[in-house]
């Protein structure tokens, strides 16, 4: 008699879940592509270049000037006196610690202003996906990459592109 219950709560579970999954509504899109495609991450891009590109520059001028201070010093280094060559390699070990803080600090800005920019990316992103969802009464959207079949007429991708380019 358990069995048989069972059986039929099952039954009924499945079928009254399956009708469930019927009505749901699924968007897929492919971030990638929106990203990609936005004219905002190629402004973005262009800002940031501008912005970082002297510091990379300043970099590698101190990094030129270190590497020709390390050759003039295994050139000459044998013939200075001792206090000169204390000196010189003192000189060479501070070099060497500023150019590490100005590459760390670089990359720590450089990575910081990337994240916030790709945030606000894809803050607009995922408004205009909640609009379009909104809009044609989905109830999920998911990304493409992460289902290995959808059929085409779920995507979204390219009424996403095309609001973002507005």
């Amino acid at each position: 008699m358990r069995k048989i219950l069972l059986a039929a709560s099952t039954m009924i579970f499945l079928m009254l879940g399956s009708a469930v999954f019927a009505e749901t509504k699924i968007g897929v899109i492919d971030y990638e592509k929106v990203v990609v495609g936005s004219p905002q991450l190629v402004a973005a891009k262009a800002d940031l270049k501008k912005k970082f590109d002297p510091r990379e520059k300043e970099i590698s001028e101190a990094q030129k000037k270190f590497q020709s201070d390390i050759e003039a010093f295994s050139k000459n280094g044998p013939t200075m006196k001792a206090d000169d060559q204390k000196a010189a390699q003192q000189k060479i070990m501070d070099q060497q610690k500023k150019l590490q803080e100005m590459q760390t600090k670089f990359q720590n800005d450089a990575t910081t202003a990337q994240n916030n920019t790709m945030r606000d990316i894809l803050k607009k992103i995922e408004d205009i996906v909640n609009k379009i969802a909104t809009g044609k009464n989905l109830d999920l959207v998911i990304a493409k990459n992460s289902v290995p079949y959808s059929k085409k007429e779920l995507d979204i991708t390219d009424e996403v592109i095309k609001q973002i380019k507005k």
